[in-house]
């Protein structure tokens, strides 16, 4: 299995230009998130030569704009796909995303998505004073399982030890946004600590990760550190 990863925003300047958030393509027909902006977006799609035309699965981590702008293009006229959402997304999105005529799939626990990738089914977490509902994905590898996240509100190690109390196996790769940019030094290293326990080897920070934490990753992980970025391919 491969994911490529189709745009990311990682960096504070990113983020006030709002070219923020990530996007993955998983093999040919499988896409999680969409990205915040909907020109860049666009451009790397063609850049890396995606075929649109095989996309039938899309998942999207939460309803935040930095995770769904490229949605409404790829869905116009397209009634063989289907968009796997949370229950608690907010009502305004859900209806303009059924008005599309495509799929609707509300996956309120673990859900099915085809060979061996599942969502996690909605997990709620917090920011900024709100709820925040969000899904991410699980695959399973012969390593063991690999995790994407959108942004890990819920919290990036309840994630993987829901995965791994689900699936029953360990979380082998970790990949994507893990919500530690605000975060202490003290508080990170508790974090990674409990990813080492739970079994993750190799890890691919990225988006609301933060720079101080990702680094911190980068030691810790050595060379199972993967190396992000826009065009780039993570082997499983």
């Amino acid at each position: 299995m491969v994911i490529k990863i189709i745009a990311v925003g990682s960096t504070k300047w990113q983020r006030f230009i709002r070219r923020w958030g990530v996007s993955f393509l998983i093999g040919e027909d499988v896409l999680f998130d969409t990205f915040g902006d909907l020109h860049a977006f666009l451009i790397n799609i063609r850049k890396f030569n995606v075929d649109i035309a095989k996309i039938k699965h899309i998942i999207l981590s939460h309803d935040d704009w930095d995770h769904i702008a490229g949605l409404w293009d790829l869905i116009l006229n397209r009634n063989d796909i289907t968009v796997y959402i949370c229950p608690g997304f907010q009502q305004e999105i859900k209806d303009r995303i059924a008005s599309s005529g495509v799929k609707i799939v509300e996956a309120g626990g673990v859900t099915h998505i085809k060979d061996n990738i599942y969502s996690t089914g909605q997990l709620c977490g917090e920011a900024q004073g709100r709820k925040i509902y969000e899904q991410s994905l699980v695959i399973k590898t012969g390593n063991g399982l690999a995790v994407i996240c959108g942004c890990a509100h819920p919290g990036v190690v309840n994630i993987v030890r829901y995965a791994q109390e689900r699936f029953c196996e360990n979380v082998y790769s970790l990949i994507g946004g893990f919500h530690l940019k605000d975060n202490t030094a003290q508080a990170n290293r508790c974090i990674i600590i409990d990813l080492r326990e739970f079994g993750v080897r190799r890890i691919a920070p990225m988006h609301c990760t933060g720079e101080a934490a990702t680094e911190m990753m980068r030691k810790e992980f050595g060379r199972d550190f993967i190396q992000t970025g826009e065009g780039r391919s993570i082997e499983l």
